[in-house]
C-alpha cells in the first residue's frame, strides 16, 4: 500500500473522475482528506478548490515531503494524506492561506493614455497662438505682451503678482525649447495619469509646478526672471515617484530608495547641465511632486476620490486655475 502511495502522489491529474458520494477505491481507508484551513477545522479559508488551488496544494506537500493523493477534477478534486500527517499538512496550508490573505491587490491601470496627450497639445496651442503659427481672428496680444505680462519675474511676484508662477509654465522662448519639454514629459505624464487618473495627475502636475516655481522665487535674487514648463515636468517625476513608493510592495529603506534614486539619476542627467537652465526650479520641482504624490497615492490606493466625476473635477480645476491667472495677467 506504501508503494501505490508514492505512486500515485506523483500523478497531476486523475485519469477519471471520482464521485464525491463515495471515498475512492484507490485512497487508503486511514487517510484523511485536507485542504487550506488549519488544524482541528472543518470548512476551507479559501474558495473552492480548483485547478490553481490544488497545484498550490501540491507544491506545498512536496515542499514538505508529505505524500499525498489527489482524486476527482476541478471544484470536485480532494486531497488526502495519511493520519499521521494530517495535522502537518493542515498547518502548512493554513499558514500558506494566511500568507495569501495578506498579499496586497494591486491596483489596475486606467486606459486614458490618448487622453493623457491632449493637455500637451493644448499646451502646443497655446505656444502657436502667441506665436503666430496660423491665422486666426482673435484679437490677441502680440508675442513679446504675453511674455512680459506671463513670465516668472522675482520682483513682481514678490509685489503681489502670484499669478506668474502658474503662466510661466506655459511660456517657452521657442518651437525646441517647447517640444522638448513635450516629449520629455509624455511618457512620465501618460503613466502617472494611468495610476491616478487624468484630471488629478493634471492637477497634482500644476500644483507641483506651481509650489516648485514659489520656491525658486523665493530663492532667486531680485531682478531673476525664467519661463518653461520644466519645472512641472519634474514635478510629474517627482508625483510618480511617490507613486511607485506608495504601491510598491517591498518594505524597508529599498521602497523609498529605489525611486528617489530614479528621479535624482533623472535630475542629474537632464536638469543640471546647460545653459540658460534653471536647475533649482528642477529640484524644487521634484520634491514638491514627491511631496503632494505622497499623500494624493495613498488616496488613489485607498480609493478615496477615485470616481470618474472626482477626476473630471480636478481636471476642471486646473483648466479654470490656468485661465484665471492669464486673465489676471492681461
Amino acid at each position: 500500500m506504501e508503494n501505490l502511495a508514492q505512486e500515485t502522489s506523483a500523478w497531476c491529474r486523475p485519469f477519471r473522475r471520482v464521485s464525491l458520494r463515495r471515498r475512492s477505491p484507490l485512497v487508503p481507508a486511514t487517510w484523511r482528506v485536507v485542504d487550506f484551513s488549519g488544524p482541528g477545522r472543518i470548512g476551507r479559508s479559501l474558495p473552492v478548490p480548483g485547478t490553481r488551488q490544488m497545484e498550490l496544494l501540491r507544491l506545498v506537500l512536496d515542499a514538505r515531503g508529505i505524500p499525498y493523493m489527489i482524486v476527482g477534477h476541478g471544484t470536485q478534486a480532494r486531497a488526502f494524506v495519511p493520519a499521521m500527517h494530517e495535522i502537518m499538512a493542515r498547518a502548512e496550508l493554513a499558514a500558506v492561506a494566511a500568507e495569501k490573505r495578506t498579499v496586497p491587490r494591486r491596483m489596475p491601470l486606467r486606459r486614458n493614455a490618448h487622453w493623457a496627450m491632449l493637455p500637451l497639445l493644448a499646451l502646443i496651442m497655446l505656444h502657436g497662438l502667441r506665436m503666430g503659427w496660423w491665422l486666426t481672428f482673435l484679437d490677441l496680444p502680440s508675442s513679446a505682451a504675453w511674455l512680459e505680462c506671463g513670465r516668472l519675474d522675482v520682483d513682481m511676484t514678490l509685489s503681489g503678482q502670484w499669478w506668474r508662477i502658474a503662466t510661466a509654465l506655459t511660456l517657452h522662448k521657442d518651437g525646441l525649447h517647447l517640444f522638448s519639454n513635450v516629449a520629455f514629459a509624455s511618457p512620465f505624464f501618460i503613466m502617472l495619469a494611468q495610476r491616478i487618473g487624468l484630471g488629478k495627475a493634471l492637477l497634482a502636475s500644476l500644483a507641483a509646478g506651481m509650489l516648485g516655481n514659489a520656491c525658486d522665487v523665493l530663492y532667486r535674487d531680485s531682478g531673476y526672471a525664467s519661463i518653461g514648463a520644466s519645472t512641472a515636468m519634474f514635478g510629474i517625476i517627482g508625483l510618480l515617484c511617490a507613486n511607485i513608493v506608495v504601491r510598491s510592495q517591498e518594505r524597508g529603506i529599498r521602497r523609498l530608495a529605489v525611486p528617489v534614486a530614479a528621479g535624482m539619476a533623472f535630475l542629474a542627467m537632464l536638469g543640471a547641465e546647460g545653459q540658460n537652465i534653471d536647475y533649482a526650479a528642477h529640484v524644487f520641482g521634484l520634491a514638491c511632486g514627491f511631496s503632494i504624490g505622497l499623500p494624493l497615492s495613498i488616496a488613489a490606493v485607498r480609493e478615496k476620490f477615485s470616481g470618474r466625476a472626482a477626476d473630471f473635477a480636478c481636471g476642471l480645476a486646473a483648466l479654470l486655475l490656468v485661465g484665471l491667472c492669464w486673465f489676471l495677467a492681461f
